[in-house]
């Protein structure tokens, strides 16, 4: 069971000023009503809905989780900015700890921490846990250790939450908002559980904490929230993850953190390192996803769940740029083309081979089988989905991005660029918000 404390005086009843754009999206230009919205957004709309109105809730929080396109913020930072332009900016939510990787970011937020704090990931097969959502714990005993945030873009904090790990012999931290001392707390307990310690602020920018020195602190996620109305986007991505990275969670940890956030939304953007794996045995990773699926619809009934489909991505064999041939090539500008069915059946002999007609960009074989499974899982499930590839053009569109001026992708035809991020996400907000504003109408329209 998780321990919470609250510092701070006690939050106001007034909530700051109900949407002036309800009904916005019919007002500003017309919509068709006879778009049909996906049933299996119906709940996710119909609390947009009253966030856009009024009549509702004052936030709506969505939960974006995923790989390296969501770690670093690009995609879901796009999406982010969009959701708070049109329905009010309620904060990111709860970020992982300190810096936990290189080229780390947060759209609108700069984070910096001492070079003591050590690092653990729920990636590494090594690790030992506990983790929660965000996959990451950063620990540290000595005083001259430190971690701040500071939000440069984007709404004040008017409330501020640490997702803390109270274990035995812990020891103490102090919380300093804008430069003075708010709080401060030890995480000493008998046994090890989820500490969350949460702070009422006033417009609040810049967040450190700073262990007393009294014994080992851990951290597994800080953050906070504006005060609405509007959407809290809290998104949750770690290089190199699979779906597999739900494994780790410790559900003493996982269980208060969505008990306490309550997402209207979750995106799961998982699916890009499965396929490029070739021992990927769909079968077992269909079932595994399965139960993925069911534990999280336990965990959080009323959410509504977004599969978002594997993105197009291709790869070139290490040993296609040594043939002669292609010696005058660059890399990159070696042409793409789908994979045969004869490839596809007999591509680890052609691989290990050497086969010259391998030696272009293709798509590995298991990225549409992937692809596939979350199709399926979506529908048997009754979950959302969006074909990721089926935006950015199909097969080897991701080679086009490439070449696109600005480019949309990375040499590497993996990663997208921020270009190539805010372009694809473009594309999955139209798909969200059309049928939505098509909703509204027949709404309006039936009085």
């Amino acid at each position: 069971m998780a321990q919470t404390l609250k510092f701070g005086a006690q939050k106001s009843n007034f909530i700051a000023g109900l949407l002036a754009i309800a009904l916005s999206g019919c007002s500003a230009e017309p919509c068709d009503p006879s778009i049909l919205a996906d049933p299996a957004l119906s709940a996710f709309y119909d609390r947009l809905y009253g966030l856009e109105s009024g009549i509702g809730a004052d936030k709506l929080r969505i939960l974006h989780l995923g790989d390296s396109h969501i770690a670093g913020d690009r995609f879901s930072g796009s999406l982010q900015s969009r959701f708070a332009e049109r329905f009010g900016d309620a904060g990111r939510g709860q970020l992982p700890p300190g810096s936990p990787f290189p080229y780390y970011r947060r759209q609108g937020i700069n984070v910096e921490m001492s070079e003591g704090w050590t690092i653990f990931s729920s990636l590494s097969g090594s690790a030992v846990g506990p983790f929660g959502l965000s996959g990451y714990r950063a620990e540290a005993a000595s005083d001259k250790e430190w971690m701040s945030f500071s939000v440069d873009q984007g709404v004040p904090l008017q409330d501020i939450t640490l997702n803390l790990l109270q274990q035995p012999g812990g020891g103490s931290l102090s919380l300093l908002v804008d430069g003075e001392e708010r709080a401060s707390f030890q995480t000493n307990g008998a046994f090890s559980r989820l500490m969350q310690v949460s702070a009422d602020v006033s417009h609040a920018r810049h967040v450190l904490l700073r262990p007393f020195g009294d014994g080992p602190v851990a951290v597994l996620g800080w953050g906070g929230e504006g005060s609405g109305p509007g959407v809290v986007y809290e998104a949750h991505g770690i290089p190199g993850a699979t779906a597999r990275v739900m494994d780790a969670w410790d559900e003493r940890i996982v269980g208060p953190e969505l008990e306490e956030m309550q997402p209207d939304l979750i995106l799961l953007g998982y699916g890009t390192n499965e396929g490029f794996d070739d021992a990927l045995n769909a079968d077992l990773y269909r079932v595994h996803l399965e139960n993925q699926v069911r534990q999280l619809k336990t965990r959080v009934p009323g959410a509504t769940i977004l599969l978002l489909g594997a993105f197009d991505g291709a790869r070139l064999p290490a040993w296609a740029e040594l043939r002669p041939s292609q010696q005058a090539a660059t890399r990159a500008a070696l042409p793409c083309e789908p994979l045969a069915l004869n490839e596809r059946a007999t591509y680890a002999s052609l691989n290990e081979n050497r086969d010259a007609v391998l030696g272009r960009w293709h798509a590995p074989p298991n990225l549409r089988a992937v692809r596939a499974v979350h199709r399926d899982v979506a529908r048997s499930a009754g979950l959302a989905y969006w074909d990721g590839a089926a935006a950015m053009g199909g097969a080897c569109a991701i080679h086009d991005y490439v070449f696109q001026e600005p480019p949309l992708a990375y040499g590497d035809h993996v990663h997208l660029t921020p270009a190539g991020a805010d372009h694809l996400a473009a594309n999955l907000w139209d798909r969200l918000i059309k049928p939505y504003e098509a909703l509204v109408c027949r709404r309006r329209l039936a009085g």
